[in-house]
């Protein structure tokens, strides 16, 4: 007797974040054999989520202390943003996953820019949705599972409108492992 040959699995297809994120990709498979080779798949955006990107410094502006992850992961979660983002490997930008349409309604500025359905390149390079931390790209704030734990344009306005949280407004500027100089 002959049996069919079984499906390949990979880990990530029991992770709740990873099934969010392929749930509409044409080729959920390909990007799951990425992933379980420590590769960082190109996931389209536009159709479950759009993405903010943020430089490092009008993220960072406010935190008035040593910059760590858990400061910046902190500033994110006091604007009301759970879930979703994507720090890059040399931790310059963060792209935070935003509700779908968002890009459509965003008024760039600050060094941000918004992509979604309308733009040409629009994918995001996405780590495993396990990888916490670097070296690497990683996730910031946990992948998210469904639509509805995906922030706003004004949950990242208001990251963005706390004090000395705009890109270039002169406030104090930290380092990594470097104390800000008393004033």
């Amino acid at each position: 007797m002959t049996y069919p040959p079984l499906p390949m699995t990979y880990p990530t297809q029991r992770h709740p974040g990873a099934l969010w994120l392929v749930s509409r990709a044409l080729r959920p498979r390909e990007i799951h054999e990425e992933w379980a080779e420590g590769r960082t798949p190109a996931i389209e955006i536009g159709r479950r989520f759009d993405v903010v990107h943020l430089p490092a410094e009008a993220v960072e502006g406010g935190i008035g202390a040593v910059r760590t992850d858990d400061a910046v992961e902190a500033a994110f979660r006091a604007a009301g943003i759970a879930y979703g983002v994507v720090a890059t490997r040399r931790r310059d930008v963060y792209s935070v996953l935003v509700r779908a349409g968002t890009a459509r309604t965003w008024a760039a500025g600050n060094g941000t820019r918004a992509v979604g359905i309308d733009d040409h390149l629009r994918y995001l390079r996405t780590p495993h949705p396990g990888r916490r931390q670097g070296p690497g790209d990683f996730w910031l704030l946990p992948a998210p599972h469904a639509d509805e734990v995906l922030a706003g344009g004004e949950e990242v306005r208001a990251l963005l409108a706390r004090p000395g949280g705009r890109a270039g407004n002169g406030g104090a500027s930290v380092t990594w492992g470097v104390r800000p100089s008393s004033a």
